[in-house]
């Protein structure tokens, strides 16, 4: 091969002599979520994705006191994201149904493959005891997804109910 065609393939395929295999490449297309710190460091790529796997949760409890939770998220890509901007969108998927309940905008470097980001849960706005999928959209594309079951006490009712006097009328 000339020195010439080597180059035009280079710089054709820049990924073709990349460094090896990286994270996004072994976890393309999932997102991992923690309540833990995610590290954002490795020393071997197979020891890292072993430690995100290990990290990763697919069950949380809300606070009982606060009635929040803050959990910590990585989402790998398995092309470059071309977009400075992706949106986190989180859909009530229990018994089936897909409804919208959250979509924020994360902003990132054009041509990553990796987000880390934080994400706070409140149970007047998500609500315990349902299953939901958590997608990474760019352009309305899903690029990154998980599933996770949200626990916490259900509301408390008292059963007793009271009736104006118009109403029992």
């Amino acid at each position: 091969m000339t020195k010439a065609f080597l180059l035009a393939l280079l710089l054709l395929s820049p990924t073709a002599f990349a460094k090896g295999t990286q994270p996004e490449d072994l976890l393309k297309g999932k997102i991992i979520i923690s309540e833990k710190s995610l590290p954002t460091h490795w020393t071997s790529v197979p020891a890292y994705v072993s430690q995100l796997k290990g990290l990763s949760k697919d069950t949380f409890w809300y606070d009982k006191k606060s009635g929040k939770l803050t959990v910590q998220y990585a989402a790998f890509f398995a092309q470059p994201v071309m977009d400075v901007q992706v949106d986190l969108v989180i859909y009530d998927i229990t018994g089936g149904s897909h409804t919208q309940k959250v979509s924020t905008e994360n902003f990132m470097r054009q041509g990553d493959r990796v987000l880390f980001n934080t994400v706070e849960f409140d149970k007047e706005d998500i609500e315990p005891n349902r299953k939901y999928l958590v997608t990474i959209q760019s352009r309305r594309r899903i690029i990154a997804s998980t599933q996770f079951i949200l626990r916490g006490e259900g509301h408390h009712y008292s059963g007793k109910v009271t009736f104006s006097d118009d109403d029992t009328k």
